[in-house]
């Protein structure tokens, strides 16, 4: 099975190489970072881990970086002489990195998953430990890394069903895979038994919680200035997805006839989908606002603000009035629910959260989260909120009580990497 994963893999490479040219074209970019994808790192990068096997945390994105901020912060203070590498695999996550973690030492892409590269990456970056967030599971990564004696820990873990069944149907692959991570550390206990489910061994599962409800992780700071953008009540709709965007704004005139002055703002989840969704808005005949332009709406009868720019929503939410988040009317899964939360906003979502089904049941058990299935729910759901502002501050009171901190994520975490850590101490460079 890894033999046919691999066949798959470098047939994609293949039939990359031949579309060359058109990657050039696409408004994705996907030759961005490919330098290092393929592992060939800049000597400033090999410059900042010099003199240090470094610890190697790999966050796939925005919101899985932002996670490991407290947790890159305590590995610093407890081992302040050790070099620290962020790997992502988004532009954004990569730049957020970058600008947003002072205790990383370097960042970079995560080398494609392909054996030759992901084993040249390992010998030449000489990781001590890689701790890998959520679920991003790359069976030739791990099995590198066993085959170095490096070990790979999992920290925040989750599994949702869908991932599970995918697992579970082909176990001949992951199962393999699944024996080679040196110790899991999964967000609940539901998450953890899907895991047992396939397999592993209990040994080496533990629930340590998640790294988005650790404590000490810098705030996102004031609530983002808004000035020259309406003066009425405020939507704020986050990491949205193709498809949900369309019934934001089939609600979006009957809600502006009940409550005029009504904005809303509009954040897709990736930035190459910012002309989709401009597009999307010229052809509805929306007076809109784009973020990434220098001034504001002095009418303040632009109906739609275009979150256009990068790292701005975690403030932005702090001017919702109601909140909705994205990639969960559509089947994406869901995105970080606890960023609105955190500003004590009622949060509204769809059925699809099955990456952060903890969170989301959390806020539907406490009263601070309400699920939506359709545009007719969305309108009704916003609408008597925004009609009730005493139920929609006890909403969001409720939404903030479930995202409180975690005191005991960080401790539990870290007794899970410094488990793994005297095993490689007095380990010299790799074979």
């Amino acid at each position: 099975m890894l033999s046919l994963y691999n066949t798959v893999w470098h047939a994609g490479l293949l039939l990359a190489l031949v579309a060359w040219p058109l990657l050039f074209v696409l408004p994705r970019r996907p030759y961005r970072g490919l330098r290092e994808r393929f592992g060939v790192y800049p000597p400033v990068l090999r410059d900042s881990l010099a003199g240090s096997r470094p610890i190697w945390v790999h966050a796939a994105s925005v919101g899985e970086v932002r996670s490991a901020a407290a947790l890159l912060q305590c590995i610093k203070a407890r081992w302040p002489e050790r070099k620290l590498l962020l790997s992502t695999v988004t532009a954004t996550g990569r730049q957020t990195g970058w600008e947003t973690l002072p205790d990383v030492d370097a960042v970079t892409y995560l080398p494609l998953d392909l054996p030759w590269l992901v084993s040249g990456s390992l010998r030449r970056l000489r990781p001590e430990v890689i701790i890998v967030l959520e679920t991003e599971i790359w069976p030739n990564l791990i099995h590198a890394a066993h085959r170095l004696r490096i070990p790979l820990v999992v920290l925040s873990g989750r599994l949702s069903p869908r991932g599970a069944a995918l697992f579970k149907r082909f176990q001949r692959l992951f199962r393999p895979v699944l024996e080679r991570v040196s110790a899991f550390g999964m967000q609940d206990d539901e998450n953890a038994a899907r895991l047992l489910d396939l397999g592993v061994d209990p040994a080496r599962v533990t629930v340590t919680g998640s790294l988005k409800h650790a404590p000490h992780v810098p705030a996102p700071g004031p609530p983002a200035d808004l000035s020259g953008f309406g003066a009425g009540p405020v939507v704020v709709a986050g990491s949205t997805h193709r498809g949900e965007e369309a019934v934001l704004l089939d609600v979006l005139p009957g809600l502006r006839r009940r409550f005029p002055g009504l904005s809303l703002i509009l954040a897709p989840r990736h930035p190459e989908r910012f002309a989709e969704v401009e597009r999307l808005l010229r052809q509805r005949g929306l007076r809109y606002h784009k973020r990434s332009e220098p001034k504001g709406d002095p009418s303040g009868e632009a109906g739609v603000l275009l979150l256009d720019t990068l790292g701005e929503l975690p403030r932005v939410y702090g001017r919702a009035d109601v909140a909705f988040v994205g990639g969960t009317l559509v089947p994406a899964g869901g995105h970080n629910l606890l960023e609105p939360a955190h500003w004590a906003k009622p949060v509204l979502f769809g059925p699809h959260h099955a990456n952060v089904a903890a969170v989301a049941r959390a806020l539907l058990d406490g009263g601070g989260g309400v699920e939506v299935r359709g545009p007719e729910d969305l309108q009704a759901e916003i609408g008597g909120l925004l009609e009730d502002p005493a139920r929609a501050a006890a909403v969001g009171r409720a939404a903030a009580r479930a995202a409180a901190v975690d005191e005991d994520v960080l401790s539990r975490s870290m007794r899970l990497v410094c488990r793994q850590l005297p095993h490689t101490a007095s380990r010299g460079a790799l074979g």
